[in-house]
């Protein structure tokens, strides 16, 4: 991310905190309706290229996957004290993801 108050934000955070990007992914790529996107663009005549720009170019529901199993283990280590070493570096299940800092 190249935007400053990223930068200023995360050097302000206290805790544990992991910056990881998930490859073909956009900004809306993180929203509840993603694996829905594809039908509702056919509905409201948005063509492959929007629906790209803002969703990203990764398959929603590989997308959705790699979330859910990421969020588990960020929060299964602060909640539960449970470590995952998902959360360590890279995964070979997960070659969509890398860490960034």
């Amino acid at each position: 991310n190249n935007d400053g108050s990223w930068r200023t934000l995360w050097s302000h955070l206290k805790g544990y905190r992991v910056d990881i990007q998930l490859h073909g992914a956009a900004h809306v790529s993180f929203i509840d309706d993603e694996a829905m996107a594809p039908q509702e663009a056919n509905l409201l005549r948005i063509s492959p290229a929007q629906l790209q720009q803002v969703y990203g170019t990764i398959d929603p529901n590989r997308a959705i996957e790699i979330q859910r199993v990421y969020l588990a283990a960020f929060f299964d280590k602060e909640l539960r004290h449970q470590h995952s070493t998902l959360l360590d570096g890279p995964d070979k299940k997960y070659p969509e993801i890398s860490f960034v800092r």
